[in-house]
């Protein structure tokens, strides 16, 4: 739900009572503030791990009633009663999340259950203590805790901004806060990255008995009520204040800061319904409407929030592309053909948009799908597939570094090492942050293609700072210079090297090692990056004005590239891209598909020198085999070919002369891969 939305509502409730902005009741709305706060951090914690807890107002009263009976009956040390209560809480917490974590119950039902039962255990060991607890105790540190000063900040208040900024920090910038968010968005994505999901909610459950302890132990010290209510109903108000404050009832998204912000707005109106003496079940009234209109607008807009987002964060790039080659014209350097035509497939129907491959020595395809699966055919006709290795992201390029390892870049996550024993080490999942950026792009949210240099540096490129490959339409529609080429050290350490790239893509290290490749997809042209020799540093065009968008570029045998292109450019396709205002109205009012983007089912794969020169181009003309080519992959003799729209692999044999000595996998100034010997030692 926009927090503009519970902003606003504050902000009528303030100006229909302005009386409640006198200092008296400033007061009253702070005290209150305070300990609603603590409750919404609370129940914002489970939320976001995808969970719920209807006992905080059980686990506040007892608290309550349990710190004044060791206070005033046993008369214990203010520093025990503070260090009993919290321990309390959090094993009431843990209670919680023993049963949802560990047994795998319903949250909904367990704390309701438990809420029961810690409501009935208050009223029994109210009526067992009543008589002992009304005798009052004064003790200093006592009355500090509910009305004693820190700085000129009242003590509630002070403990609930410390404890605000602690878990915000937690939930935004630790591990364990993003494990929180990632077990509340997917639970069974979660597990299979290896998160520890019973651990991480179980967590967020004690965490929640605690805050909600520190909660009771101020409100008893503040009003040392020893009524068998106390606590009653604040978990309506405190899930009020977490709606209005925008956290998904759904889990996987929120913040401590908008609940507590949901808290000041839910005390505002709790003070305004009190100063214009309405009854005091009408404040109930009033919160159950605003948590059920807040409740429907949450469920409406996690629906289509997205999409909305995608549209207002649109904002098409005027591109001027030079002159179109007929590539229809038989005369053309890029004539159609049928040399693809007859490819053989490989993994038809198990593969699900394999975007890239590779092989290994013993003649097996590696390649990956859009369901996070890295994929490894074999035999004769690779006929037996089996999934090698899960990534949890969209495995988009593959490449072989020295010691026999399977390099990914996937999609959403980053870069990975995947070994010979099938285990998945991350190399990079985050970037620095660029400053003065107002979206957070340290993410690696469209990592697409990858190389890596004779020093071992992997050299790879991230399309999109602000999309992935669920929405590259839009990073198509757009044609804005987003994307980037980062290079992740041996050592671990991540650098951007080349920014303001339209949909950066293929990567390539050239053949002498001193410079690398890189295609940009939007922009329909490839450029080389210079990494050594007198002129690192330097950037310059290799092709310019390709009649399609490349995709990915890979080394050929015989001293030239492959390079594959996702799309054809049409007379149309351009024409669009001199009108933005175009561009931008017809992704507000056309639905995805009818969107207007170059070709996608027409492509094709050409060879190009070390110059720039085109030397020779492949196509599949019925576009029945092979209508999406992403990228290419020489081995042995053979190309193979992958498409992020295709359910196959395709393999096609080369002419002899397209063939050289030239071990394509090898990476250039070392010595061959392990996994790619020299063509002559490999069987066909």
């Amino acid at each position: 739900v926009p927090i503009g939305l519970a902003v606003l509502l504050g902000m009528v409730a303030v100006l229909t009572t302005p009386q409640i902005l006198s200092g008296g009741d400033r007061g009253i709305i702070m005290a209150q503030f305070a300990e609603v706060g603590l409750l919404a951090i609370a129940l914002t914690l489970v939320l976001v791990g995808g969970g719920f807890d209807l006992s905080i107002g059980a686990m506040m009263g007892m608290a309550a009633i349990g710190s004044l009976i060791l206070f005033r009956v046993y008369e214990l040390p203010v520093e025990v009663v503070v260090t009993l209560t919290l321990v309390g809480g959090a094993l009431l917490g843990a209670v919680n999340g023993f049963f949802v974590a560990i047994v795998k119950t319903r949250p909904f039902i367990t704390t309701l259950v438990t809420a029961l039962t810690f409501r009935a255990l208050i009223e029994l060991i109210q009526g067992a203590y009543s008589q002992r607890m009304i005798y009052p105790r004064f003790e200093i540190d006592w009355l500090f805790i509910g009305h004693g000063t820190v700085a000129g900040i009242p003590t509630a208040l002070f403990f609930l901004g410390v404890i605000l900024i602690g878990t915000h920090i937690a939930l935004t910038r630790s591990r364990w806060g993003w494990w929180l968010t990632a077990v509340g968005s997917d639970r069974r994505s979660a597990r299979r990255n290896g998160i520890p999901v019973n651990a991480v909610s179980f967590v967020s459950y004690v965490a929640s008995g605690l805050l909600c302890a520190l909660a009771g132990l101020f409100m008893s010290s503040r009003q040392g009520s020893t009524a068998a209510s106390v606590g009653a109903g604040y978990e309506i108000i405190a899930l009020t204040a977490v709606v209005l404050g925008g956290v998904s009832l759904r889990g996987g998204r929120g913040s401590v800061i908008r609940a507590t912000t949901g808290a000041l707005i839910v005390a505002a109106i709790g003070q305004a319904i009190f100063r214009r003496q309405w009854d005091t079940a009408m404040e109930t009234v009033v919160l159950a409407l605003v948590l059920l209109v807040f409740a429907v607008l949450d469920q409406k807009w996690g629906k289509h929030r997205n999409n909305l987002a995608q549209k207002l964060t649109i904002s098409p790039f005027r591109y001027e592309p030079g002159p179109l080659e007929d590539v229809t014209d038989p005369r053309s350097k890029w004539a159609v053909n049928d040399a693809l035509s007859n490819a053989l497939p490989i993994g038809l129907g198990k593969i699900e948009g394999a975007e890239d491959c590779v092989a290994d020595a013993e003649g097996s395809v590696f390649c990956g799908d859009r369901r996070g699966w890295v994929w490894k055919f074999s035999g004769e006709n690779y006929e037996h597939g089996e999934i090698y290795a899960r990534t949890g992201g969209t495995p988009l390029g593959h490449v072989w570094d020295t010691d026999g390892n399977l390099v990914v870049a996937v999609s959403g996550m980053g870069v990975c090492r995947i070994d010979g024993d099938r285990q998945v080490e991350w190399l990079a999942t985050r970037a620095p942050r660029s400053r003065w950026q107002l979206f957070d792009d340290s993410a690696l949210r469209f990592a697409d293609d990858l190389d890596i240099a004779p020093d071992g540096s992997i050299y790879v490129s991230d399309a999109s700072t602000r999309a992935s490959t669920a929405n590259y339409q839009a990073v198509v529609a757009e044609y804005r210079p987003n994307g980037r080429v980062l290079r992740i050290d041996p050592d671990g350490s991540i650098e951007t090297v080349v920014t303001n790239l339209a949909a950066a893509n293929g990567i390539a290290t050239a053949h002498d090692g001193q410079s690398i490749l890189i295609a940009s997809t939007t922009m329909f042209r490839v450029d080389r990056l210079w990494i050594s020799g007198p002129k690192q540093g330097q950037f310059e065009p290799v092709l310019e004005n390709l009649p399609g968008a490349p995709d990915n570029v890979n080394r050929a045998s015989d001293g030239n590239y492959w390079l594959s292109f996702v799309g054809m450019r049409t007379p149309f396709s351009d024409l669009v891209l001199r009108h933005p205002d175009f561009r931008l109205r017809m992704t507000k009012q056309l639905p995805v598909d009818d969107w207007v983007v170059p070709q996608w089912n027409v492509s094709c794969v050409a060879k190009f020198s070390e110059s720039g020169e085109i030397l020779k181009v492949l196509w599949d003309r019925g576009g029945k085999r092979h209508p999406m080519v992403t990228s290419m992959s020489e081995y042995n003799g053979f190309l193979y070919l992958g498409g992020l729209e295709n359910n196959r692999i395709g393999r096609v044999q080369l002419d002899p002369e397209d063939v050289g000595p030239i071990d394509p996998y090898r990476i250039p100034g070392t010595g061959a891969a392990p996994q790619s010997p020299t063509i002559e030692e490999v069987p066909v």
